[in-house]
């Protein structure tokens, strides 16, 4: 379930992962208008661990519909 600023809701009956992907893939997850899709790969970013690491970036697959 997702809860709207306005006290609206939404159901969908899945797990947490697949909502998740549905979400970053674009579909309206989170009620009227929400789809978030932005081109590219996903990006994370390893933060450093210690005094002498740097920050890592990994890129992800492509995002599309």
């Amino acid at each position: 379930m997702v809860q709207g600023s306005e006290g609206d809701w939404v159901g969908h009956p899945m797990n947490f992962a697949e909502w998740l992907y549905r979400y970053l893939i674009g579909e309206e997850m989170a009620g009227w208008d929400s789809a978030a899709l932005y081109p590219g790969p996903v990006l994370l970013e390893y933060l450093p661990t210690g005094p002498d690491q740097r920050t890592r970036e990994v890129y992800g697959p492509e995002r599309s519909m």
